[in-house]
C-alpha cells in the first residue's frame, strides 16, 4: 500500500513495519477470546496497511493482536500471552522485521 501523507498534512503517527529480515521468527497466531477486555499499549499503522498489530495487556499478561483485511471487518488473531518484558521484546522484534 502507499505511504501517503494523512489528511492533516503531517507524517503518519503510527509505525509501519519494515520488510521481514532473513530468519525472522514466526509467531504462532490463534483465535482471539482468552480475555474479555484488553488495554492497547502500542499499535502499528492501520490506515496504510492491510495487516496491522496491537500490543495488548489484560489480567497482568501481554500479547499481540493481529488484524488482516478490511478495516471495518478484519480477521483477528492473537499470540499467546507473555510477561511484560517478554511481550515488549517480541513487539520490538515485530517492529524491526525480526518477527512475523
Amino acid at each position: 500500500m502507499s505511504n501517503r501523507t494523512p489528511a492533516w498534512g503531517g507524517p503518519c503517527p503510527s509505525p509501519h513495519l519494515p520488510p521481514l529480515q532473513n530468519g525472522a521468527i514466526p509467531l504462532a497466531w490463534h483465535k482471539p477470546g482468552r480475555f474479555a477486555w484488553s488495554r492497547v499499549l502500542a499499535w502499528t499503522c492501520h490506515e496504510h496497511r492491510i495487516t496491522w498489530y496491537e500490543l495488548c495487556a489484560a489480567g497482568g499478561l501481554f500479547y499481540i493482536r493481529r488484524f488482516k483485511g478490511d478495516e471495518m471487518k478484519p480477521k483477528v488473531a492473537q499470540t499467546h500471552a507473555w510477561r511484560e518484558a517478554e511481550a515488549w521484546a517480541v513487539w520490538l522484534a515485530l517492529l524491526s522485521g525480526r518477527a512475523q
